[in-house]
């Protein structure tokens, strides 16, 4: 597996190279560190302001640094030069063949909530591989591996190619595996429209349709060589009630799938993901369609 981790010094948060040094242990995985920082040139006799340049070096020789540090001297270290951050990183990402795109939460996020910032929301439409993020403030301790993938399904393409990927990582390094559904419950209105026995009811159906759903999913994964597969279905009040009624392990991974919109918006995340990715308290592999080259690669 080949794994670009973007990281920009200072700029960033260092929750990427935490993350990727966990995927890192658990995988072996051939990791490039990428900078993407504002390009400089010269035009004709005028020369960019060298107090700027300088900033960009020390940035670069920063980011580079810390990458030594939390991977070691193995990883690899690029600087690339681009008018775009998310531009910078895709080029990289086909350039260098990689298999996922590691990101860190916005800096100004909640500590334990994952929020884009405008390079992720850039990179959720264009990233030609999957990506893989973390909570603002994701500290996990210097050992720590992955050891479950937990695959968010309801039973649409896009989930159960984002399950086959899960299988496919879980065979190749040994994870446990585990299919959820996560039912939320709106918020109480007062005076209650329609009583709360009608919305516990409404609950339970769609929990009960997510057990038949999931009977499909482990079948799936047992064809895909998963011999043991976990189910939960989590409900609770909102999506972060929802997640927290599943137990979660330090070693967790949420996986979930995405569709694509064509060339020029690439990756789409349906409302229900969107709302998993912000209030999920572990790191989140995003799966857009088709872009899991593991798999093909994976023995059978």
């Amino acid at each position: 597996m080949r794994v670009l981790v973007a990281y920009r010094g200072e700029a960033d948060g260092d929750e990427a190279l935490q993350l990727a040094a966990v995927l890192r242990r658990t995988t072996q995985a051939e990791t490039t560190v990428v900078a993407v920082l504002p390009r400089t040139s010269y035009v004709g006799d005028e020369r960019p302001d060298l107090e700027y340049r300088q900033h960009l070096d020390d940035l670069a020789a920063g980011a580079r640094a810390a990458a030594t540090a939390a991977l070691g001297d193995d990883a690899t270290f690029e600087r690339v030069a681009a008018t775009s951050v998310a531009a910078g990183l895709v080029e990289a990402a086909e350039r260098l063949g990689s298999d996922v795109l590691v990101l860190g939460s916005a800096r100004d996020a909640v500590r334990g909530n994952l929020v884009l910032g405008s390079v992720g929301e850039r990179l959720l439409h264009s990233s030609p591989v999957p990506l893989l993020m973390s909570p603002h403030g994701y500290a996990p301790g210097g050992r720590t591996r992955f050891t479950r993938l937990t695959c968010a399904y309801v039973g649409i393409t896009q989930s159960r190619e984002a399950l086959g990927a899960a299988c496919d990582l879980a065979v190749r390094h040994d994870l446990r595996l585990r299919v959820a559904t996560f039912v939320p419950r709106a918020a109480t209105m007062y005076p209650p429209e329609v009583g709360l026995d009608a919305e516990d009811m409404v609950s339970a159906q769609f929990a009960e349709q997510a057990v038949g759903l999931h009977h499909d999913a482990v079948a799936f994964c047992e064809q895909r060589g998963v011999e043991v597969v976990e189910s939960v279905v989590g409900r609770g009040r909102g999506w972060a009630g929802a997640l927290a009624a599943v137990a979660w392990e330090p070693g967790d991974v949420l996986v979930f799938g995405s569709s694509r919109l064509g060339h020029l918006a690439r990756v789409f995340l349906g409302s229900t993901a969107s709302k998993l990715l912000r209030h999920t308290p572990v790191p989140v592999l995003v799966v857009p369609s088709g872009s899991a080259h593991w798999i093909e690669h994976t023995p059978a």
